[in-house]
């Protein structure tokens, strides 16, 4: 293992005031899926993801089939017209694997790995094709490392886009039962690029849309893990935003997602207090505010009430333009429901004299939780027939439903959450699991809250 970082960040400096310790991958191959850069503790929240409209549907995915000779082209085609869709990827991922692109850079490599685990989960063959993947993976990071030790290479977009790839390889290939350090590590490391990189890296539209990826990335992974936002990063990240698409719901919410960001950290390092607990209440009516009326680009339609299909919760259906769409406003969602778990699961081990409040205002806070808990659950409950393709009266998720699994898993175990939310959210994790063969959804290990949870991955990946 060789550290690059100084010779990087001295021919870099001259280039970017926003430098920060560089990545560290492992110079040699190896079937190892544990990259090795230099990271510090990160932790994100759910990411807002930026709006860009979903052309076509995807493919159901509950489908096993043989893998065939030619499982390369296959894969590749099942990533970029399946697999990413919905996904920050989808606007700008293929436009890096194009026919004049190069083939032995990390880029490809990275690509062509996630691209095998991920038709592999699909087809249901991972255990014939997790060496061929994971020997591109390991590619992928050596690759990545000799571009590190190149001051030009290090701040070109196919080196950003690789490192986001395989943090993309590591949410799909991810077998739960233990923390996901790998796809953490990737994470920071594409926020160090970031920083490597500095406000100047920002000036063509691709460049704009990776910024924003990785910035969305990084705040989803702070609110996760409950710490503060780095100053250095968000400094970098507020010199930034002007330049980003006004647009993007991302850029909007920004301040939103900082302000999340804040309480979690501090219910984390502070002692219990009563002004955080109206802070959480202030930054949440501000999210209702932007949900009833949301602008005219964020717009979708909540059909007449009982009106859904008898499988659906309550019969509550929303219809969204595309699923782009659709997970943008589950992203707010669950900045709602991480604050309304705040208050009412979290404050039920506070003590009157820890908080400095009466029972009555306690008594109010844990109304206010379940009522507006109870209100999201089912808006959340009610985008999940947008993710289900219904055929002959066969229903079966199509493949970006697996990101309903990061707050179908909240739902499930908040004991702010009427029951009967709980339970569907359960079924519904079951179906979710069977059909795109992701059993670490309902894995027993699992603790949606808990800082070493996985189930973020699938709002990722």
């Amino acid at each position: 293992m060789r550290n690059e970082t100084t010779r990087v960040t001295q021919k870099q400096a001259s280039k970017s005031k926003a430098l920060t310790k560089q990545q560290r991958p492992p110079r040699q191959e190896s079937t190892s899926s544990s990259p090795s850069y230099s990271v510090q503790e990160a932790d994100s929240p759910s990411s807002l993801q930026s709006f860009a409209s979903f052309g076509s549907c995807a493919s159901p995915s509950a489908i096993s089939v043989p893998l065939s000779l030619d499982t390369d082209q296959q894969s590749i085609s099942f990533l970029f017209n399946t697999f990413i869709s919905a996904t920050p990827f989808e606007p700008y991922l293929a436009s890096y694997y194009a026919p004049d692109s190069p083939r032995d850079d990390a880029c490809a490599w990275a690509i062509d790995a996630t691209a095998l685990a991920a038709y592999a989960r699909h087809s249901r063959q991972l255990h014939n094709q997790d060496e061929a993947a994971r020997t591109k993976y390991a590619g992928a990071l050596t690759r990545v490392n000799a571009a590190l030790a190149d001051p030009q290479a290090a701040v070109e977009d196919r080196t950003l886009v690789a490192v986001l790839v395989l943090a993309l390889f590591e949410a799909t290939m991810f077998q739960a039962s233990s923390a996901p350090t790998s796809w953490l590590a990737h994470t920071w490391g594409a926020m160090q690029l970031l920083l490597l990189r500095g406000a100047g890296q920002v000036a063509s539209p691709a460049a704009r849309l990776l910024f924003a990826h990785t910035s969305n990335n990084v705040k989803a992974t702070c609110i996760q893990r409950s710490i503060a936002i780095p100053r250095h990063f968000l400094a970098l990240d507020q010199q930034v935003r002007g330049l980003l698409d006004s647009h993007d719901p991302a850029v909007r919410l920004a301040n939103l997602l900082h302000r999340v960001s804040n309480i979690k950290a501090k219910s984390r390092e502070q002692e219990p207090n009563l002004a955080l607990l109206l802070e959480a209440i202030e930054v949440d009516q501000e999210i209702v505010q932007l949900c009833d009326n949301p602008p005219s680009s964020l717009g979708y339609t909540r059909e007449p009430l009982a009106c859904g299909p008898a499988w659906t919760y309550k019969r509550i259906v929303h219809t969204y333009p595309n699923l782009r769409l659709c997970k943008v406003w589950n992203s707010v969602r669950l900045l709602r429901i991480l604050l309304l778990s705040f208050l009412g699961d979290d404050i039920a081990h506070f003590r009157l004299d820890e908080i400095h409040a009466d029972p009555q205002t306690l008594s109010g806070l844990n109304e206010y939780a379940r009522k507006h808990m109870a209100e999201v659950a089912a808006d959340i409950l009610a985008t999940i027939p947008s993710f289900v393709h219904e055929e002959n009266s066969v229903k079966t998720f199509y493949s970006p439903g697996r990101c309903l699994g990061w707050p179908l898993g909240i739902l499930e175990m908040s004991s702010v959450c009427p029951p009967d939310v709980n339970l569907y959210a359960r079924k519904t994790l079951e179906w979710l699991a069977e059909d795109l063969n992701l059993p670490q959804a309902i894995d027993p290990e699992r603790h949606p809250g808990s800082r070493e949870d996985w189930l973020h991955l699938f709002h990722f990946g």
